[in-house]
């Protein structure tokens, strides 16, 4: 009997006309929808999705059936949809592929059974005009009559693996709905699952444990600076046993972790790369490339996984230090290779900006050499979630252009915290997905239906505001031209007071236009990064008779208010580094007035902060009025404690932190000469003595042992300086060696921020200059050449135009009772 239905069924199918498919009218439902017995778990819940929101749609509950019937929409492949005999390409569609196609008087929507049938349904009740914008806020259009015109539409996603990487992107309903894939997302078997990676990044110290191999084997860790460290160390790569190890570690996560499908072997979340002979043999090999070594590693490591696992895939870094590609080695077949841009400009397209140059040239060089190329992308401000982060365009032409240059698969990365929060999170989430899915969306109208849905009737000055955002960025005539960086500062460029101030009117108008307690929570909670720039630029310090402090006595009110505030959003952290319990402690600690000590003569002045750890925060050029040395944003962490001109205690060159040490002012100082002295806990003593010659600020520090045991120890002087826009600055020395060395600092195709180190005849001849264009004052920093071991540069004009310079004493090991100098002196040149 059943064959003969489908026969019946099957005939009709190919006689009927091409005529509009009414669903349902008038509240009644004319199909049925069909799926088969052998349905995945996922088909079966877009059935019932596909029946709920017809029913949301018109009133109409279609049933669903397993059964063949007259006028059916098929979901799935079943044997009703079999039995119509439409030769559809499912090894084509894959996993996620779907069809959308009208039969005789039957809707077809079957696709790959893992997630391509539950697309197919959700992309057709977007055609009908359904819209998930965010968890809890959604459009559903009203209809009498659910018409369905012909069609016959094969659809694919533009990229396998799809994350907006936000907190409010995880809900497994907004991911489905959305078509997006990612490994936050609470993507269930009823959803059809998710890309699943163990671990995910940065995994190096999991697969070989320092803590386990470190004490018995220091040969499987970095040579870092001619000492095999544990410590952020990245691996040996070239180390046979390393390899082993590596394989034996991937090979227990496969077994422990079987519904992954992707491994990372990635480097940690630093840098440290090994400088042994046999790793630098095969960076000079690859044309220098850090690179090399680690691509070399993960191919030899791949090779072995496939042998028992064809199945899985090993993904690895280009990032930071490995982000340039080989020269020589490529990917296997079974690596995914994940590039990282993480130094770009995110307010332009990458390929009109000249300071992302660099990146669509190593994007170029490995797109040539891999098919299965992954990107890290960044869509946030880690330092400062809330800042306002107008990179809307940049996305709406990116995504487009990794799909051209051959990527298959996007990570996004935004906030991911308890309490989510960061900027425009919701929205951004919403457009990353529909370009995900298709590079092609229309994303202004994308962002006009969410504000739309989101603010109601406020839409019209938050949509103001989001232009207004924009246009700090666009390019001339359209715009200022602004850039922005991921780890922009709130006192940045494009956030200049004019725009904060109109932005906070749109925000008052905004709040007053608002029809409910919902949307005005949402209006507040966008506005929160106006609010978090305004708090953050009243911390800022200045000079008043003998102290340092805000120049904002009603700071701690305000700040217990902002942070208030937050809690009612639930939002945890300001930034990646740290959640918001720190920030308050630190905003405790830091924000109260410090005690200066101030030397002066015709052409300097300068302001020594003994309890910020002996920190000089301001050396004024008496005849120009202006400072030389940096200013920090009083957004940054630990602010005011950073910056400056400052000597401390290091352990070896490659320490990050210094010995604390809590410096006093000694008495007996004159107006031009003060000294500060400290004893650290350690048992180190130094100290410091400052006089003013001229234009220069002349320094002496002494480092003694006051322990009873031998200490290895150093002394570094650092001094950072704003000398102006840095396409004009550039860094002049003659070497040990008597080369004449002239480094403008902004090079073509290459990041507007770098570092550099020099030690022996490469470093400088005990002075180097900040030459700061033409007609532009010079700095100099003086320094004794046979004290002297390393001198280390560094630069950015990422919003900021800075430049530091640090010269370190040699490492040495002091007996007890044993000192070194070290004389360092800073001014105009």
């Amino acid at each position: 009997m059943l064959a003969r239905v489908i026969a019946l069924l099957s005939a009709f199918a190919l006689s009927a006309s091409s005529a509009n498919l009414i669903l349902s009218q008038n509240g009644k439902p004319g199909y049925t929808i069909v799926i088969g017995a052998e349905s995945s778990p996922s088909e079966r819940h877009a059935a019932e999705e596909l029946q709920n929101f017809l029913e949301q749609i018109s009133g109409a509950r279609l049933p669903i059936s397993m059964k063949p019937g007259p006028r059916m929409v098929l979901v799935g492949n079943s044997p009703a949809l079999r039995a119509l005999k439409l030769d559809i390409p499912f090894r084509e569609l894959g996993p996620e592929g779907f069809i959308l196609k009208t039969a005789g008087p039957h809707l077809v929507i079957a696709g790959g059974p893992l997630r391509g049938s539950m697309y197919g349904v959700y992309t057709f009740l977007e055609n009908l005009g359904c819209r998930w914008f965010a968890p809890g806020v959604s459009r559903i259009p009203r209809l009498h009559t659910v018409t369905v015109a012909p069609m016959n539409e094969l659809h694919k996603p533009a990229f396998e693996y799809r994350e907006p990487y936000f907190s409010e992107a995880a809900d497994r309903d907004w991911a489905a709905r959305n078509k997006m894939n990612g490994v936050l997302m609470k993507l269930d078997a009823t959803t059809g699952g998710k890309v699943r990676y163990y671990p995910f990044v940065h995994s190096f110290n999991a697969l070989v444990p320092p803590e386990k191999y470190f004490r018995g084997h220091p040969e499987y860790f970095s040579l870092i600076d001619g000492k095999r460290r544990a410590e952020r160390s990245q691996l040996c790569l070239t180390n046979p046993d390393v390899l082993r190890v590596g394989v034996e570690s991937v090979e227990r996560w496969i077994a422990d972790h079987p519904e992954a499908t992707i491994f990372s072997v990635s480097q940690n979340d630093w840098t440290g790369w090994c400088e042994c002979d046999n790793c630098r043999n095969v960076e000079q090999e690859e044309g220098g490339a850090h690179s090399g070594p680690l691509l070399r590693y993960v191919n030899a490591l791949a090779a072995e996984i496939e042998k028992k696992h064809p199945d899985k895939l090993i993904d690895t870094l280009a990032y930071w230090y490995t982000e340039e590609p080989p020269a020589k080695v490529r990917p296997r077949r079974n690596v995914r290779i994940r590039l990282c841009p993480i130094g770009v400009c995110e307010a332009h397209p990458y390929s009109q900006c000249p300071y992302s140059a660099y990146f669509m040239k190593n994007l170029n060089a490995w797109s040539k050499i891999t098919n299965q190329l992954y990107i890290w992308h960044y869509n946030t401000n880690f330092a400062h979630y809330l800042l306002p982060f107008p990179d809307f365009d940049e996305l709406a032409a990116d995504i487009p252009m990794y799909k051209d240059h051959g990527v298959v698969g996007l990570f996004m990365e935004g906030s991911v915290t308890g309490g989510g929060g960061a900027e425009n999170a919701e929205l951004r989430s919403y457009v990353m997905a529909k370009l995900l899915w298709d590079p092609a969306a229309d994303v202004k109208r994308a962002v006009e239906e969410f504000h739309e849905a989101y603010f109601g009737k406020a839409a019209p000055p938050m949509l103001q505001y989001f232009e207004l955002m924009h246009h700090q960025v666009r390019k001339p005539p359209a715009g200022l031209g602004r850039h922005i960086w991921i780890y922009d500062s709130p006192g940045a460029p494009y956030l200049n007071a004019e725009f904060v101030d109109q932005a906070a009117e749109l925000f008052l108008q905004a709040e007053a236009l608002a029809e409910n307690d919902a949307v005005r929570a949402r209006v507040r909670k966008a506005r929160l990064g106006i609010d978090y720039v305004r708090l953050t630029r009243a911390k800022r310090f200045t000079v008043d008779g003998e102290w340092y402090r805000p120049s904002d006595l009603s700071l701690k009110e305000r700040w217990n208010a902002f942070v208030a505030g937050l809690g009612q959003f639930g939002i945890t952290n300001l930034s990646e580094s740290s959640p918001l319990t720190r920030d308050e402690r630190d905003f405790a600690e830091f924000m109260r007035p410090y005690r200066v000590a101030t030397l002066e003569n015709d052409r300097l002045r300068v302001h020594v902060a003994p309890e910020l750890d002996g920190r000089i925060v301001q050396i004024i050029d008496r005849r120009s009025g202006k400072d030389l040395l940096y200013q920090p944003d009083p957004g940054a962490k630990q602010y005011p404690n950073l910056g400056g001109l400052a000597v401390a205690p290091y352990s070896d060159y490659v320490a990050r932190t210094p010995w604390p040490a809590r410096w006093e002012l000694e008495p007996g100082g004159t107006a031009t000469e003060t000294s500060l002295s400290v004893v650290c806990e350690n048992g180190l003593k130094m100290r410091r003595r400052l006089w003013l010659e001229g234009s220069i600020l002349r320094t002496r520090t002494v480092l003694e042992n006051a322990g009873r045991e031998p200490i290895e120890a150093l002394l570094q002087s650092r001094w950072e300086v704003a000398p102006g826009p840095l396409e004009a600055v550039s860094v002049s020395y003659r070497t040990q060696a008597g080369a004449r060395m002239e480094t403008p600092l902004i090079q073509p195709e290459r990041q507007p921020s770098g570092s550099e180190s020099y030690a022996g005849t490469e470093q400088p001849d005990g002075e180097w200059t900040i030459a700061a264009g033409a007609g532009g004052p010079g700095m100099v920093n003086r320094f004794g050449k046979d004290q002297v071991a390393r001198c280390f540069l560094s630069w950015t004009a990422k919003s900021e135009n800075r430049v530091g310079l640090a010269v370190a004493s040699e490492r040495r090991t002091l007996a007890p009772g044993d000192s070194l100098t070290l004389d360092a002196d800073y001014g105009l040149h």
